[in-house]
């Protein structure tokens, strides 16, 4: 019997300890992007397109931007590479960067993560721009 119970207590601290897949993803789009306080700039250059996004200060009631940065999928959504900002806790707007070449089959994406308090941990988003098809 007390094994039993022992093994519960267990199984109880064990489950708190696998972590979660990290932040929900929540696609931009022009319409939510401005409803949230998101101000996106999309500038043709050169060879390619550079996309500038400027979040806001807090998110959901107390969730504070922690990392901002970029990253490029193949053609098969396969992740070519990453570049991750951890964001210091200050009350300005977060502020990412992505240049994407026009000769490239790749696809650029960029994002913000908003963290949440340990109690509302799982409201804490990554906000996310994959496609520029449509915000021009």
């Amino acid at each position: 019997m007390i094994r039993r119970i022992l093994l519960i207590i267990y199984m109880a601290f064990a489950a708190s300890a696998f972590g979660s897949g990290g932040p929900e993803e929540v696609e931009l789009s022009p319409d939510l992007a401005s409803r949230l306080g998101f101000k996106i700039e999309i500038s043709p250059e050169h060879n390619g397109t550079v996309v500038e996004v400027v979040g806001p200060p807090e998110l959901n009631n107390g969730c504070l931007p922690a990392r901002s940065g970029s990253f490029l999928l193949d053609k098969a959504g396969n992740e070519i590479s990453a570049y991750i900002t951890e964001l210091s806790r200050r009350s300005e707007s977060p502020k990412t960067v992505g240049y994407l070449s026009s000769r490239s089959s790749n696809i650029m994406g960029i994002f913000i993560d908003y963290f949440c308090s340990k109690e509302r941990i799982y409201d804490s988003k990554r906000y996310t721009i994959t496609s520029i098809n449509g915000w021009k």
